[in-house]
């Protein structure tokens, strides 16, 4: 028999859609071991008509989101809760207390590192790691003072994605973002650091004791679904990337070994996804993630299957070492459809 668990934010190019991937469409056994229920806010949302169950939640954070969740464990018998969504991570990981089963979750206390960058770069720069520096947007002539151009714009709030990100190449430009800065973003301003052909996608994945159990290393090829913005300047190419990781999966052992030793000091429990490039030969990281990536399905292909590890370990008690995944493997990723007759929408009436 399928032990039931609940995957939040199944929307076609979201976290929780990569999860149901993992459980739904690896290897027999794992297919054979869970039953999904897919939740979003949106009908629209691709994994709710792909997972075996589905059921319409409220936006993280709207009223009744909590309870709602907690409907759905009684009423459908689900014995754990995986976040699929930035948002739904950090509430539920705050929340886990008050949920009767387990979140599939990192530490709400390393959450700031991803909703906040300014955050993320502080705690780099308190281990006397190597990090990007930023500006706030108010500052930016420092920023161009200090490093030229081009530069990259982000919002150090609400980044799911890469949503808000752009790659600028002189001031003209840098101003014309002002209008479309949204409220409460807090944009900054980072130098463009090293080059394209050396960004990295690392998960580092540790139980619920923060013992590491294993790493895996995307090398990221900017191009079609994964590559944000591309443009020159004299006879260089700069480039920044998209949510959307295509690309090789690897072995790096210097990359493995100093994003292991990070997760160990940052205390990490559970998933962890890191973006990096390597600059002069240094490791520059530039997002902390405590969450499942949007790499999640390409590592479940290759063996490194982190949901369903985690289920295992935290409803199961089992102990997991190294995860003996494949490597040097492409990893090539296209959008996907599923056609639902309107009378099986959910929400229809």
């Amino acid at each position: 028999m399928r032990t039931r668990v609940l995957v939040t934010g199944v929307g076609g190019r979201s976290v929780g859609a990569g999860i149901l991937h993992a459980l739904m469409r690896a290897d027999g056994e794992v297919r054979d071991r869970w039953e999904t229920v897919g939740t979003d806010a949106d009908p629209f949302s691709w994994g709710l008509y792909v997972a075996d169950h589905n059921a319409l939640v409220p936006m993280a954070g709207a009223p009744g989101y909590l309870d709602r969740i907690r409907e759905l464990i009684g009423t459908l018998k689900i014995a754990a809760v995986i976040p699929g969504t930035e948002p739904e991570a950090a509430l539920l990981a705050a929340h886990r207390d008050e949920m009767p089963v387990p979140v599939i979750a990192n530490s709400a206390r390393l959450m700031p590192l991803m909703t906040d960058k300014k955050q993320a770069e502080a705690k780099l720069a308190e281990f006397g790691l190597h990090f990007i520096p930023s500006y706030p947007w108010d500052s930016r002539e420092s920023a161009i003072s200090d490093f030229g151009f081009p530069l990259v714009l982000k919002p150090t709030r609400g980044t799911g994605g890469s949503r808000g990100v752009h790659l600028v190449m002189d001031r003209r430009e840098l101003e014309s973002m002002s209008p479309f800065i949204r409220p409460g973003s807090a944009p900054i301003i980072q130098p463009y650091m090293g080059d394209f052909d050396n960004e990295y996608t690392v998960g580092v994945l540790s139980d619920s004791s923060g013992t590491v159990i294993d790493s895996i290393v995307v090398h990221r090829k900017l191009i079609g679904l994964s590559l944000l913005e591309s443009k020159s300047y004299g006879e260089t190419v700069a480039a920044i990337s998209t949510g959307i990781s295509q690309g090789f999966v690897i072995r790096h052992r210097e990359i493995q070994e100093y994003c292991e030793a990070l997760a160990l000091r940052l205390g990490s429990c559970g998933p962890l996804n890191l973006q990096l490039r390597v600059h002069d030969g240094e490791i520059y990281v530039f997002e902390i993630h405590p969450r499942f990536s949007g790499t999640t399905p390409i590592r479940a292909g290759a063996g490194f299957n982190e949901p369903d590890v985690l289920l295992r370990h935290h409803l199961c008690g089992e102990s997991f070492g190294r995860l003996g995944y494949r490597e040097n493997l492409a990893a090539i990723r296209a959008c996907e459809q599923v056609l639902v007759p309107m009378d099986r929408m959910c929400g229809a009436s």
